[in-house]
């Protein structure tokens, strides 16, 4: 999934989890394109994400979503984040 890398500071741990539900996410969602998505943490352990999909996942769903995960890490895609007023986050959603 995520290449593991040197630790630069205490959170980078919880960074790296961070980054890969979201990459589970875009993973999902190529599946998945009508998932509805929930809550995706990091969390003391790992990760994991929610989701309300069309049909439940099976074990044969899994190779397919890490599969994907791969991919998209090796695009190398970049990460960003950003800090908005509540009132440019609500612009930016009502588009």
């Amino acid at each position: 999934m995520v290449p593991a890398k040197k630790p630069q500071k205490d959170d980078s741990l919880e960074t790296m989890r961070h980054s890969a539900s979201h990459v589970l996410a875009e993973a999902v969602l190529a599946m998945f394109p009508d998932a509805k998505f929930g809550i995706g943490p990091a969390t003391q352990d790992g990760f994991y994400y929610d989701f309300e999909l069309p049909r439940p996942l099976t074990p044969d769903d899994l190779p397919v979503i890490e599969a994907k995960m791969k991919e998209l890490v090796a695009a190398e895609l970049p990460f960003t984040r950003e800090e908005l007023s509540r009132e440019d986050a609500r612009a930016l959603f009502a588009k």
